[in-house]
């Protein structure tokens, strides 16, 4: 079982950082964004980051670029 911590990458992370991280979660891919504080700020999937590309987002934008505002979590 994975430590839930290899799920959180920071605000303002690089989506390559982002997506060499999804590729080591292979099958679990889904990173969830937080602040320093570890403040839950969005989500981010390979999907995600597949549709910002196809919208005109690039390689040097960060992850806050391609997160889903309002994910769903469990308490």
């Amino acid at each position: 079982m994975r430590n839930f911590k290899e799920y959180l990458i920071n605000e303002g992370s690089s989506i390559k950082d982002a997506l060499k991280q999804l590729n080591t979660l292979a099958s679990d891919a889904i990173l969830f964004i937080v602040t320093e504080s570890n403040k839950l700020i969005g989500s981010l999937t390979d999907g995600d980051v597949r549709r910002g590309l196809l919208n005109g987002l690039s390689m040097n934008h960060q992850v806050d670029d391609f997160l889903q505002p309002q994910p769903k979590f469990i308490e």
